[in-house]
């Protein structure tokens, strides 16, 4: 099992994210979940690698425009919350 470790970035992009109103931190919280019990995230999530600046993590759909970037550094079994926010504030 991973423990989730939140990036300072990511707790700042929460707290900005939470007061927006723009998405239910239940949905947020089951995803972690899924992840830290080492298991597959569904499809609806669309899970998938990213490339160049962003080389070796992950990022997943939330709800909507919301997406989680998060790496999983299995020698530590430390899940990294890197960021979360739309993808226009992401990219």
């Amino acid at each position: 099992m991973y423990t989730p470790f939140p990036t300072r970035q990511y707790e700042k992009s929460f707290k900005k994210l939470k007061r927006s109103g723009k998405f239910k931190e239940a949905e947020l919280n089951k995803a972690i979940d899924i992840l830290c019990r080492e298991e597959k995230l569904d499809p609806t999530y669309q899970d998938h690698d990213l490339h160049g600046e962003y080389e070796g993590y992950r990022e997943c759909h939330i709800h909507g425009d919301i997406l989680l970037i998060y790496r999983i550094e299995g020698s530590k079994l430390v899940l990294v919350l890197f960021d979360i926010g739309t993808h226009s504030e992401l990219f």
